[in-house]
């Protein structure tokens, strides 16, 4: 009897529960959901003040996690949305609240692209990631790039 293929909603509620579990209990295996050819962004800023860019491939990604200093991180999840995307992949968005390092709750956005790994039924890794605080996005820090993007040829 085949395995009954889980929906994108339950794929990315179980998903997400796993990854905050890992956040908060062992952060330093958190590349363990990244493959090969990831990529990572997590809110901040750099050197300069502008928004922190991606980094590419698991070991990249271990080595930002890292530097991130995870420590008793406590998560607030408000609301998972989780939709069916290419090649049987789902695209994952998180909003809710996140402390580290005893840290006030500060109000974050993440959203994952998971792809299936096809050694494994069922079985998904991080193939994009994204996460941006609140603050950092909407507010006084917001870095304009001046750079102009059209998707629309009616636009």
């Amino acid at each position: 009897m085949a395995m009954e293929k889980p929906s994108p909603l339950d794929v990315g509620q179980k998903f997400v529960r796993q990854y905050y579990h890992f956040l908060k209990k062992a952060p330093a295996f958190l590349h363990g959901f990244y493959g090969r050819s990831s990529s990572f962004v997590h809110g901040g800023l750099d050197p300069n003040g502008k928004l922190a860019e991606a980094v590419y491939e698991q070991e990249e990604i271990r080595k930002k996690i890292k530097s991130l200093q995870f420590s008793e991180c406590r998560t607030k999840i408000w609301h998972v949305d989780a939709h069916a995307t290419l090649s049987d992949g789902v695209v994952v968005q998180v909003l809710g609240e996140l402390s580290n390092s005893g840290q006030p709750m500060r109000k974050f956005m993440q959203t994952f692209v998971l792809t299936p790994d096809s050694s494994i039924a069922n079985n998904f890794y991080v193939h994009h990631d994204i996460f941006r605080y609140k603050d950092e996005v909407f507010g006084d820090s917001h870095a304009d790039t001046g750079k102009t993007v059209s998707f629309c040829k009616y636009c």
